[in-house]
């Protein structure tokens, strides 16, 4: 047998390995998962943390419950400056994150591999270079994510989320959007989407974009945090904020968005909130 030619059926076999693995070992394994018991006191995590859960009808509460018990079985959580992840930790990231897949495939969170919790907001040296000249910064940060399937998170600022679910401002939904919209390979504020969703999308975002931006250049008030005018991919993590914490101020005050928002998360958070 010719070199070629073993290398040709390692090729194949390593590829038929991959797909079994992808598709059959992973789909058997979380099969298998969600055969155990969703523990009890996960549940009391996310009736005291998570403030859509309560809302849900009981249907949606088991859905977001199998979603939360995979998203724990597969992510690490890793605590920084000496800070302790425990379950309540745990259960009150993972149930805001899945929020945002709880009508979408839970694959869209695969490559989401760790998620880094800090007690509090922490600080980022930040290095540039544009070749002739190198600049240092400092930065407070509350949240980030990467390309890489990491997000970081300040706990305490997970914690105001949760006890303020009408503020608009929630770092772990503002995080784990951006997750979604690297599926594409880049954070432009459009997560993948084709045909007429992607036509809507473009059009109804790119106006709301530049209305938010007009605003704030004329002093005007806003209707959307004004963080969210920084770039197209915050623009997208901001609306997602408001698009599950303050739905009826968000369709009342940009309507075509919130049916683009609507199309892409497949739900419709003015069904829960009476009062957002």
């Amino acid at each position: 047998m010719s070199a070629a030619l073993v290398f040709a059926v390692f090729a194949v076999t390593l590829i038929a390995a991959t797909v079994f693995y992808l598709f059959f070992y992973r789909a058997w394994r979380r099969e298998r998962e969600l055969r155990a018991p969703f523990p009890t006191s996960w549940r009391e995590h996310l009736d005291a943390n998570v403030p859509l859960y309560r809302r849900f009808p009981e249907a949606l509460k088991q859905t977001l419950e199998q979603r939360v018990q995979l998203f724990l079985s597969e992510k690490e959580f890793y605590g920084c400056d000496g800070f302790e992840v425990d379950d309540a930790v745990r259960v009150t990231i993972a149930g805001h994150a899945c929020l945002l897949i709880l009508a979408r495939p839970y694959s869209d969170f695969d490559e989401v591999s760790s998620i880094l919790v800090y007690p509090d907001a922490y600080h980022v040296r930040d290095i540039e270079s544009d070749g002739m000249i190198v600049s240092e910064s400092n930065e407070i940060r509350a949240g980030e994510a990467s390309s890489r399937g990491q997000v970081v998170l300040a706990w305490r600022e997970c914690q105001e989320a949760s006890r303020n679910p009408h503020s608009g401002h929630n770092v772990m939904l503002h995080e784990f959007a951006h997750q979604l919209d690297y599926l594409d390979g880049t954070a432009d504020g459009a997560p993948p989407l084709s045909g007429e969703q992607a036509r809507h999308w473009q059009s109804s975002m790119t106006t709301a974009y530049e209305d938010l931006r007009h605003s704030l250049r004329h002093h005007h008030r806003s209707w959307l945090d004004p963080y969210g005018a920084t770039e197209p991919a915050e623009f997208f993590a901001v609306l997602t904020e408001a698009f599950f914490q303050q739905p009826r101020h968000l369709k009342r005050e940009q309507p075509e968005v919130y049916k683009a928002l609507q199309g892409y998360y497949r739900l419709d958070p003015t069904a829960f909130w009476e009062d957002a």
